[in-house]
């Protein structure tokens, strides 16, 4: 308990640290002088854009779970989806934690089977992720070619986010080829009478699910490419959004720069702190100054994510505390 208490401690010092780092040369009312620029037709569009976007990551899961014989209705889904970031947004680390809330939701509201719901949810979680870290680590090339950041840290960032993306493939290949890593590591727990029973029939779930997962690889490769292009599609409109709002709030620059900016950002929450907290306003100060930028455009861009994504994480959590209250399957709808 002592040692948790410590870590906390650090992690707030850390967050505490990269916010005076981020806002030591700049003053309130220099960012309100930059997000006063946002009129509300500027809002108007970047909320439409937005909630475009939350709904094309609900796109690949409904997808699968199509492809796996349930027709669950898509905004069903994307709900489901919103609460999932809604709880991985506030916990530490990489926005992770949210994705059992998805497979109880999917069991629950329609009565889809566990280990199916499972398949679907880690199946979308892998494809995602795999598509995180080869965006990244293509744009990371991208920006090193243009002689704009990492030169000094190319081999270190470039081979963490290469490494992770074949470190996925590999997993999706021995899944394809009928193998069950994870279900075999879990087996080499020593037994514990406490809890045998438990992580037997977590052991037998994570089989089931990783065993579902390989035959649809299998089975439904246009699929997977549709998800490949769907996830592609994504990190298009993310790009294209970001250069939206930089525009708004009055810099016009160019996509390589773009790029670099959206890096910056992405790394942030890959870090151990919750939603990216001071990791994201310390990185797009630091992306705007490299830059030859004026710091507040990093500040102020980091405000406008920040409340962006804190009020989609609130939205989520309040459907997710809605929908678990409801005991109804009235939106369950089978093949």
């Amino acid at each position: 308990m002592r040692k948790k208490k410590v870590f906390a401690l650090i992690l707030w010092m850390l967050v505490g640290l990269l916010f005076w780092w981020a806002w030591r040369d700049i003053s309130l009312p220099q960012v309100w002088d930059a997000l006063s620029r946002l009129s509300p037709l500027s809002l108007g569009t970047l909320l439409l854009v937005n909630g475009a976007i939350v709904l094309l990551f609900s796109s690949r899961w409904w997808l699968i779970v199509r492809a796996l014989g349930y027709k669950v209705p898509f905004l069903a889904l994307a709900k489901y989806r919103l609460a999932s970031f809604g709880l991985g947004y506030f916990t530490p680390g990489p926005q992770f934690g949210g994705e059992p809330l998805q497979v109880y939701f999917l069991h629950k509201k329609h009565r889809v089977p566990t280990e199916t719901a499972l398949a679907s949810v880690s199946l979308d979680k892998l494809l995602e992720m795999l598509a995180n870290f080869t965006f990244l680590s293509l744009a990371i090339l991208i920006v090193v070619w243009k002689g704009l950041f990492f030169q000094e840290m190319t081999g270190m960032v470039v081979g963490f986010s290469a490494g992770m993306a074949i470190l996925l493939l590999i997993y999706i290949f021995a899944l394809w080829m009928g193998k069950t890593p994870l279900a075999r590591i879990f087996g080499w727990i020593p037994p514990n009478e406490r809890w045998q029973a438990s992580l037997r029939a977590f052991r037998q779930m994570l089989l089931d699910a990783e065993s579902q997962i390989g035959i649809f690889c299998r089975q439904q490769p246009r699929i997977l490419f549709q998800s490949s292009l769907l996830s592609a599609l994504k990190w298009i409109s993310l790009l294209g959004e970001y250069a939206l709002a930089l525009r708004f709030l009055g810099l016009e620059t160019s996509l390589v720069n773009v790029l670099a900016i959206v890096v910056f950002a992405r790394l942030a929450f890959l870090t151990p702190l919750p939603g990216g907290l001071g990791a994201l306003e310390a990185g797009q100060v630091m992306a705007m100054q490299s830059l030859g930028f004026d710091p507040v455009f990093g500040v102020s861009m980091s405000f406008f994510i920040r409340v962006r994504d804190t009020l989609f994480a609130l939205f989520g959590l309040w459907i997710g505390s809605v929908g678990s209250r409801k005991k109804n399957f009235t939106e369950k709808n089978y093949v």
